[in-house]
């Protein structure tokens, strides 16, 4: 990266291994090349290895992507747009823009994607999008059963095209296509013949240390381990300690900033949340850190050079060879196809291996911390830590998702013996039911049934 962005400023970049320099190109970047030896408490940067931290407000740029991505507002507004039937009264602006506000940015994009696919259904069956009739919804419901959706993905496509009919004005709730006797009973009779018990992220749960039945499988002390001690591999310890300590929903963790985290006496921490799925209206929440958590979030912050923004953001790995030194050669020995003549008719100096390592300023995506619980599951498994066979490591890794952390830890509380109600408020769910939702399996070694009979029957 540092090569790279070097040719484009059209700046010589020197590494010079035995100093610390900075220099900046454009007011753009910050290089700082630093030898190996320990600084403070993080641990040493091998030499040739070059640590970058972007200063211009930009992120990295994206893997395979050419173009930027399209804002969800921009997108969900373009969908709609496409989907409004001629001569449809005009929209109100100012309550479009309200409802949109009140609206979180994952409940934005899913909606974005759920017109989207209903709108190509309705290409193809020729009826009309908005408003919707009732018998079409039925037609798209059974679409989506023939083509394997869960009744879980069939209810939220509804509950997508009331929110569409509420944004355009179309209907109120007790008028509402999505409401009419036969939708609802289509919906019923899938959920009868395919059960409505929805699909659950794969969890991670911490391991042996707190429940035995927990060593088998990936696991988060597995992953830990797992985690290398370079740049990455702090960050990556450090997002999995704390997205596991206060059981974050993605959303949650890559908002997290340094100045939320209040340090505590004894090495542990509280952490602020400022909003969430359950929270839009911004009342804020706290959540406890453990001191091992602080301990490998006070190695990443300060290895990765982050005073201010989000704490989690994406690195940049580049990896050059090391290159023996090549004497000139006359001219009349250099092929006359040679692309690089000039270099070989100067010579080429030694080149030690250099790693660059560049830390962006913007958080990191929702599919970026998904990719790397999955890489370092799949690391941990590598190096014989994760008790799985070679057949089903694929299923597992793929199993994961950045949801697991959360439903890892309500397991494990659960085989705690918490109850229900206590799980809930540490994890800021409205209701009880939801955590049970998550361990109603683990919830039934601490259910009344099980206090007395143990007892009486071991």
């Amino acid at each position: 990266m540092g090569g790279r962005v070097g040719e484009r400023a059209g700046t010589v970049l020197k590494f010079a291994l035995s100093r610390i320099f900075k220099q900046t190109l454009k007011g753009a970047m910050r290089f700082e090349l630093k030898e190996g030896r320990a600084q403070a408490k993080a641990p040493p940067v091998p030499a040739g290895e070059i640590i970058v931290h972007r200063t211009d407000g930009e992120a990295l740029p994206m893997r395979g992507r050419r173009t930027r991505p399209e804002p969800v507002d921009a997108r969900l507004a373009r969908v709609l747009g496409a989907l409004v039937p001629p001569g449809a009264a005009p929209v109100s602006a100012i309550g479009f823009d309200a409802q949109l506000t009140a609206m979180a940015e994952a409940s934005k994009a899913a909606l974005a994607a759920d017109l989207t696919c209903y709108g190509a259904w309705c290409a193809d069956d020729g009826c009309s999008p908005f408003p919707a009739d009732p018998e079409a919804l039925v037609r798209y419901l059974r679409h989506l059963d023939t083509n394997g959706s869960s009744p879980a993905t069939l209810a939220r496509r509804l509950a997508s095209l009331a929110t569409a009919h509420r944004l355009m004005g179309l209907a109120d709730h007790a008028e509402l296509p999505t409401r009419h006797a036969m939708v609802r009973a289509a919906l019923k009779g899938v959920r009868r013949r395919k059960g409505a018990a929805p699909r659950q992220a794969a969890p991670l749960r911490f391991g042996a240390a707190l429940d035995p039945h927990a060593g088998k499988g990936v696991t988060l002390s597995a992953m830990l381990t797992a985690c290398g001690t370079d740049l990455q591999g702090l960050r990556d310890a450090a997002l999995l300690s704390l997205g596991y300590d206060a059981g974050l929903r993605v959303s949650e963790l890559v908002a997290v900033e340094e100045r939320h985290i209040d340090p505590q006496p004894d090495g542990t921490a509280t952490l602020f949340i400022p909003s969430s799925k359950t929270d839009q209206e911004g009342q804020g929440a706290w959540a406890w850190l453990s001191a091992d958590t602080m301990r490998r979030v006070g190695l990443w912050l300060q290895a990765g050079g982050i005073t201010s923004g989000p704490m989690f953001r994406r690195v940049g790995v580049d990896r050059r060879r090391a290159r023996a030194e090549a004497a000139p050669l006359a001219y009349a020995a250099i092929p006359g196809h040679t692309r690089q003549w000039r270099e070989k008719l100067a010579g080429q100096p030694a080149q030690s291996a250099r790693i660059t390592y560049t830390v962006g300023t913007t958080a990191l995506s929702r599919q970026g911390v998904c990719l790397i619980y999955r890489r370092v599951a799949l690391a941990a498994w590598d190096a014989g830590l994760v008790d799985l066979p070679a057949s089903d490591i694929a299923e597992a890794v793929r199993g994961l998702s950045t949801h697991s952390l959360r439903v890892g830890l309500t397991q494990d509380l659960f085989a705690a013996g918490e109850d229900g109600v206590g799980i809930a408020q540490a994890l800021r769910w409205t209701s009880p039911a939801t955590a049970l939702r998550y361990g109603r399996k683990l919830a039934v070694r601490s259910n009344v049934a099980a206090r007395v009979l143990s007892r009486v029957r071991g």
